[in-house]
């Protein structure tokens, strides 16, 4: 994509970076503890999230099961809905491994799948929908809970085949009326989605034998973007895997790859995607992209990893954040996560 002279010169005012003001790199005489505490907590609110929380502040959130616990011989899974906010529902699957606990605990949002949790816990009902789970690493939770983990695969509010209400649906994308619906209300559609994975990790510390220093999330595309977020503004989450989703929220030459269901109002002003993700410093994070995929240019991954690593390393953690390539397109790579998450437990 190219843009004239004026559009670039229009950009490139509006995207001053001088105007980021929770930028690292504008953080002053702050030490970086001292910028991650207050940016945190700008950033909670940016994104709606205390808001959303103060509204549900008097609802206690609830399960409704959906199947029994079924035995699949190294581990149970259960399908269940989760009241996370009156009114909203958000389906997911649990896995628990036969082995004593306590266990460590992996997330696993999914992104913009037309399966969503029923493909991050390998539930198909087609043969086409299995081999694509298999062929391409989509099974997660799966994954995860033949690990050990106690592992969930919950809905991803708004992107979701069946976690969101209709009143959503606009334009065959009900991932962006999603996200209008709540800039109207002070909300942003990423906030709930934090929102909802904050209260399914804290249902589980609750209700399981869950090593609560090791909690782990993962998801691919838009998942990976809710991971982002969610481990910038969690910090109980000890280990983030962000896979084809990492990028600049707006590339140097204007372009933004990210869904409008991600956009929240005045992002750049707060600072760029690498600034967020400096949020999860010291914490273990992985960036994974496929080399042969289109949505995001590997050039603009490479920039954009490359300034987060700088953060990372202003904050005492060099070697915590890695970036890597899968040798296909835009779907999880097992091997590289695994291989990471293992190296990270030692």
């Amino acid at each position: 994509m190219t843009y004239s002279n004026h559009t670039l010169q229009y950009l490139n005012r509006i995207n001053d970076s001088t105007h980021r003001k929770w930028a690292f790199e504008n953080r002053g005489d702050k030490s970086w503890q001292e910028w991650q505490d207050e940016a945190r907590s700008v950033l909670r609110e940016l994104i709606g999230l205390e808001r959303i929380r103060s509204e549900a502040s008097d609802h206690r959130q609830q399960i409704k099961w959906q199947s029994e616990r079924e035995d699949h011989g190294d581990y149970f899974r259960r399908f269940g809905l989760m009241e996370t906010e009156p009114d909203i529902w958000i389906p997911f699957y649990i896995f628990e491994p036969k082995s004593g606990g306590p266990h460590p605990l992996a997330m696993c949002p999914h992104g913009h799948d037309a399966r969503g949790h029923h493909t991050s816990a390998g539930v198909y009902e087609t043969e086409e929908q299995r081999k694509r789970i298999v062929n391409e690493d989509r099974d997660v939770a799966v994954q995860a809970v033949q690990r050990g983990y106690i592992s969930i695969a919950p809905a991803t509010r708004g992107i979701s085949c069946d976690g969101a209400p209709d009143v959503y649906q606009r334009h065959n994308r009900d991932c962006r009326s999603h996200n209008m619906h709540c800039i109207i209300n002070e909300r942003t559609a990423m906030g709930e989605r934090v929102y909802d994975m904050e209260c399914f990790i804290n249902w589980a510390l609750e209700e399981f034998s869950i090593n609560d220093e090791n909690i782990l999330m993962l998801g691919n595309s838009g998942g990976g973007m809710v991971t982002n977020y969610a481990a910038a503004c969690d910090t109980r989450i000890s280990t983030a895997i962000i896979s084809c989703s990492y990028n600049f929220l707006q590339t140097p030459y204007g372009k933004i790859s990210h869904c409008d269901c991600n956009m929240i109002p005045g992002i750049l002003r707060f600072g760029e995607f690498y600034d967020i993700s400096g949020l999860i410093a010291p914490r273990h994070c992985l960036f994974v992209h496929g080399i042969a995929e289109d949505l995001h240019k590997t050039e603009d991954v490479d920039a954009a990893s490359t300034l987060a690593k700088n953060i990372y390393k202003a904050c005492d953690a060099d070697g915590h954040l890695e970036q890597a390539y899968g040798p296909a397109g835009h779907r999880f790579y097992a091997d590289i996560m695994w291989d990471f998450v293992e190296r990270c437990e030692l």
